[in-house]
């Protein structure tokens, strides 16, 4: 067509385009994903979450952020095939990457929010602060330490970095984290030291430091029972409601993204340890409305209303429900409390 020019998109994704059924460019995606981006996925969730091979505590993390990461980059090729001029990709393993290090900078927050938040405080004082310096070596580590000393290897051993952050050690008198507290405790650690550190290891000192301990939560059924029964409380305390609030927006968040069997098997089941229910506080809170709960069961308002007086209901009706057998809705509640606990850390 005369004037009209196509947006340059991957070369790996053209042949999308030369494609009709829907189930060949399904299997084209898959194939794509499976040679160029999941290699870098992976990569990228590896080096972030520190995985080794012998770390097997956060194997499942790491599956919640991959499987997150690839809903992310499968919605962005299916915006492509629908419209490759509003959605050009360019560089689909630049984009698969771009997706993971924001995955994980997202799950790292919600980890370890005391942590996050000094690391980056210590980030824009040594990119911001005169005679400091924040740079990547050739294996693509961030470094840190005098400005003048990018290009140095990292020399620094672990004992090293455990006799800094002792009760005898250079940041024995560091007690906040505040910017000319922390900008003094980094002069001490590079003169003491004498050579660059691995940023995520200095951060790890500080916050040893500093006593920064970002504790996870143990049982997602510890946080429901607690908000039943503190909710029932007759003298509110205006600091557990923002805390209820707060727990309760994020669960709701979790609670979607879910497969639909886990969501249903613990919303139509969501109870105290006395046996009452706890779906309600969703919409007592503001949370979600009636509506916003029926969507998430995939069922019509008026369906979930007329279940309302029923809640929370046994495994065998919401097997029948379901379509399922009694079994299978008990081992979904428990992947979906599973995966829960893991995404709720330090939120309650």
């Amino acid at each position: 067509m005369s004037g009209e020019k196509l947006v340059k998109i991957d070369s790996l994704l053209e042949p999308l385009f030369q494609e009709t059924s829907d189930q060949q460019a399904g299997e084209l995606i898959s194939g794509l994903i499976s040679a160029h981006a999941e290699p870098i996925i992976k990569g990228i969730i590896r080096y972030k979450l520190h995985l080794g091979s012998h770390r097997t505590d956060q194997r499942a993390e790491a599956e919640d952020i991959y499987q997150e990461v690839l809903v992310q980059l499968l919605a962005g090729l299916r915006q492509l095939r629908e419209n490759r001029d509003q959605h050009p990709i360019k560089d689909v393993r630049g984009m698969a990457a771009v997706i993971a290090h924001r995955t994980c900078s997202r799950w790292m927050r919600r980890q370890f929010p005391e942590r996050h938040a000094l690391k980056n405080r210590l980030h824009y004082l040594l990119t911001h602060q005169r005679g400091f310096a924040l740079w990547r070596e050739s294996d693509g580590k961030l470094v840190a330490g005098f400005a003048c000393w990018q290009g140095q290897k990292n020399a620094v051993k672990t004992a090293e970095l455990e006799r800094l952050s002792g009760n005898d050690g250079p940041l024995a008198l560091l007690q906040a984290a505040e910017p000319q507290g922390l900008a003094d405790a980094l002069s001490t650690i590079f003169d003491t030291l004498g050579a660059p550190i691995e940023f995520d290891q200095l951060v790890g000192a500080l916050a040893a430091r500093l006593q920064i301990r970002d504790q996870p939560i143990e049982s997602i059924d510890d946080g429901e029972n607690a908000i039943a029964s503190r909710a029932s409380d007759g003298a509110p305390d205006p600091a557990w409601q923002v805390e209820k609030r707060i727990f309760l927006q994020r669960l709701w968040e979790e609670l979607q993204q879910l497969p639909i069997n886990q969501r249903a098997a613990l919303l139509l089941n969501l109870k105290d340890e006395e046996g009452r229910g706890c779906i309600a506080l969703f919409p007592v809170t503001g949370i979600a409305t009636l509506r916003e709960l029926a969507q998430a069961l995939e069922m019509s308002t008026e369906r979930f209303a007329a279940l309302w007086n029923e809640l929370p209901m046994e495994d065998a009706r919401v097997a029948e429900l379901l379509g399922l057998t009694r079994q299978q809705v008990i081992n979904a509640r428990k992947s979906g409390r599973e995966r829960l606990t893991r995404r709720l850390k330090g939120f309650i």
